[in-house]
């Protein structure tokens, strides 16, 4: 192994002096340049001049804290594999933690802090360091070993057709002297060697002179070396190189690369094999699989971790957000209603949170996949603009929005993702606009036929964006203020998730502004037109698809109730349900008729029908373990007008449906005993298909996979934690009242 003598530059940043001096203290005595920075800013500049093996960063510092300077650290190429270790006094832990982790740190620590942990740390991540240094420079130095002998190699074969037999042994073994080189004859006969044999080998010249070749490599034995020789008769084509394991004089074997070149000499072929020693690289090449494991195992540990804090975070969420909406129908005093809305803004305010972290980790793993439905541009823009109306009244600004008559038209993409980003740009032009209006023009950039390009601008009058920071604006966690005393809230996820989502599109993003006059974002998408020919069998035109409600119903409802208004929907809910038809509130009856069935050669019977049951009979069976969302759910359903019968973990389900019949089950996917998948996979094992119930995955589980796996078990559906009113009623409707099309909506998905 090739020593590593370059120096070892460690960087130290926290912006009191005093801390520095501790930090040198600690580490004084190791043989380690310690550069010490006072801000985030210098130490970005020193990062551009030297290689540091590990960073020391303090957390908060005026300017830019350490969360930003390690968010750019890690932005660039050359410097993002550098291990960043926090250290900070702060008493928000569990938040610094969290958000210390997300930007790339790879270990985080309080002050005060034990210093024989932070030298060991240290050390540790310097080791590796100059193992990786010691690696490079082998590479190095074996791949300039390998061009010179394939050079060489070229040139010999090339000399060795001028040559007389004589000239090119003496100029084979003369001039290749880095790797062994042998000449033998057609039968194998070793005829000569160069000194590197006794190196590689340990045989002296006359041990091997006139023995076979086979006896150094005994797998030429079995392979046609003359047809791979380089300067064979009719192959223009180079030697090739072939690994082989040769044999020692010990009996030890290693691993090699030979080629073998071919010349002509006084019509007497000789054969000349170049050996290359590549224990080394082997090594190496192991050791870079052994890493590239540690890290698939790191990544999995991460999207582990991300699954369990989503499940234990969305859990109580589910409480707290859907208990509060069912409060808030209550009779309450003002004070008592008050203090109800503040808990349910403080939810939606978490879960926006925590939907923003979690949208962003789908991104970013590639997992976020386009769901291309039917849909009319104005009614997305109109529904997006619904739920900023209320916001927009109270601070009297003026919502406008355009749309080009040439987009009047049912267009195809995704509509979900699309009224995902125009929520954000426009929430954020609200936000940061205090007076003034907000304007949308959507128009036709570009038709293919079949295809078009839509460029959509929000502009809006308010606090504009200052010029130095426009470079960081689609940045993940970056914000225009990041001060202890900002103004406006947010992660700084927004517009990073909504760069994605345009790029996922087809499209491209880009702003224009002029700090205090406003800021106007204009992204582009490319979207299909729905062909006329799709429906051309029906008297009728085109129709879209019937929409579900969607999440921004609820919230307007929510607002509007809160506001004292009793009726469930308000005025954009209205409106939708004006546009899609009459949805009933009271559930209908259903019945199926009384049938034994056996599957896997068990009898399944004694489920008594629900047409010979009374009328409060329950339809759906809800499976879930945590009693807060066993109660939740239940008085959800029963302001749907629907009964229910509760089950805490995937047995009891299987025990209850061997009792009666249910049309909907609503599963949790986590509980014990048994979980969700594996009832549902027994369910779908034992039960047919057209008696069988559909299943609705009811979870705190919204990673990147998590819906596939529940369709995959067996699901009919999908509806995430925290459960919205709106959301549950269509499902229901969907599944319990038309079971044909529920059916053929299962086997689509």
């Amino acid at each position: 192994m090739i020593p590593y003598e370059g120096p070892i530059n460690i960087l130290l940043v926290d912006d009191h002096p005093d801390n520095l001096l501790t930090l040198e203290a600690v580490l004084g005595d190791f043989n380690y340049n310690l550069v010490k920075c006072l801000s985030g800013e210098e130490a970005l500049r020193c990062l551009l001049k030297d290689d540091f093996a590990v960073i020391v960063l303090d957390v908060q510092m005026p300017g830019m804290d350490g969360f930003e300077t390690a968010r750019l650290i890690k932005a660039r190429e050359k410097t993002k594999e550098i291990p960043i270790i926090f250290i900070t006094a702060t008493s928000k832990e569990s938040e610094h933690f969290y958000t210390g982790y997300s930007v790339g740190a790879i270990d985080y620590m309080l002050k005060p802090f034990v210093p024989q942990i932070l030298r060991t740390k240290i050390e540790g991540f310097v080791n590796l360091y100059i193992s990786n240094k010691k690696l490079q420079l082998q590479t190095e130095l074996l791949h300039q070993k390998t061009r010179e002998l394939e050079k060489m190699n070229k040139e010999l074969m090339r000399t060795a057709y001028k040559l007389s037999k004589a000239e090119a042994q003496a100029r084979i073994i003369r001039e290749t002297s880095i790797d062994t080189m042998i000449t033998f004859d057609d039968d194998g006969v070793i005829m000569t060697v160069n000194p590197a044999l006794e190196r590689m080998f340990g045989f002296d010249e006359q041990e091997v002179l006139g023995k076979p070749i086979t006896m150094l490599i005994p797998s030429l034995a079995s392979i046609d070396y003359e047809a791979r020789a380089n300067g064979s008769a009719g192959d223009s084509s180079g030697g090739e190189l072939m690994e082989v394991i040769p044999v020692r004089k010990d009996g030890t074997s290693f691993f090699a690369k030979i080629q073998i070149g071919k010349a002509i000499v006084d019509n007497e072929r000789i054969f000349a094999c170049t050996i290359s020693d590549i224990t080394e690289q082997k090594q190496f090449e192991e050791r870079l699989m052994a890493a590239k494991e540690a890290a698939e195992i790191a990544a999995r540990a991460k999207t582990d971790f991300l699954a369990m804090v989503s499940h234990e975070i969305r859990t109580p969420m589910n409480g707290v957000i859907g208990m509060t909406a069912l409060m808030l129908e209550t009779e309450m005093t003002e004070e008592q209603r008050e203090y109800a809305e503040i808990i349910g803004k403080s939810g939606e305010a978490l879960l926006s949170v925590i939907n923003d972290i979690l949208d962003y980790s789908k991104i970013e793993s590639g997992k976020m996949e386009l769901e291309e439905v039917p849909f009319q541009l104005s009614s997305c823009v109109g529904e997006t603009f619904d739920l900023f109306m209320a916001k927009s009244k109270k601070r009297n600004l003026e919502m406008t929005y355009t749309i080009d008559p040439q987009l009047e038209i049912p267009i195809v993409s995704d509509v979900t993702k699309l009224r995902q980003v125009l929520i954000n740009l426009v929430g954020n032009a609200v936000k940061f606009t205090s007076e003034g209006s907000v304007h949308l023009d959507a128009k036709l950039l570009n038709d293919y036929g079949c295809s078009m390009d839509v460029e959509i601008s929000v502009q809006d009058t308010g606090v504009g964006i200052p010029e130095e920071k426009l470079p960081l604006l689609f940045q993940p966690f970056s914000q225009l203020d990041s001060s202890m005393s900002r103004k406006y809230g947010g992660t700084g996820l927004g517009l990073a998730i909504c760069k994605n989502l345009i790029e996922l599109m087809g499209g491209t993003i880009r702003v224009e502004t002029e700090q205090n006059k406003g800021a106007n974002f204009i992204f582009t998408i490319r979207v299909k037109r729905l062909l006329a020919s799709i429906n051309e069998d029906s008297s009728d035109e085109a129709r879209l698809p019937d929409e579900p409600l969607s999440f921004s119903d609820f919230l307007a409802a929510m607002e509007e109730t809160a506001a004292g208004d009793q009726q469930p929907y308000g005025e954009s809910g209205s409106r939708l349900l004006e546009a899609g038809g009459d949805l009933a509130m009271q559930p209908s009856s259903f019945a199926y008729g009384h049938t034994d069935y056996r599957a896997d050669n068990r009898c399944y019977g004694g489920f008594e029908m629900i047409a010979g049951e009374s009328d409060d009979a329950a339809q759906i069976l809800v499976a879930e373990d945590n009693e807060v969302n066993q109660k939740l759910a239940i008085r959800m359903l029963e302001k749907l007008g629907y009964k229910a019968d509760v089950a805490e973990n995937g047995q009891e389900v299987l025990n209850r449906l061997k009792k009666r019949r249910y049309g909907v089950i609503l599963m949790d996917i986590q509980m014990p005993v048994m979980d969700g998948l594996e009832a549902t996979r027994l369910i779908c094992d034992q039960v047919p298909e057209e008696l069988r119930p559909h299943i609705i995955a009811m979870t705190a589980n919204v990673l990147p996979g998590d819906r596939e796996k529940c369709l995959a078990a067996g699901m009919s559906d999908f509806i995430s934690k925290p459960i919205r009113l709106d959301k549950l009623r269509t499902l229901l409707q969907e599944y319990l009242f038309s079971p044909a099309a529920a059916q053929t909506h299962q086997t689509v998905r």
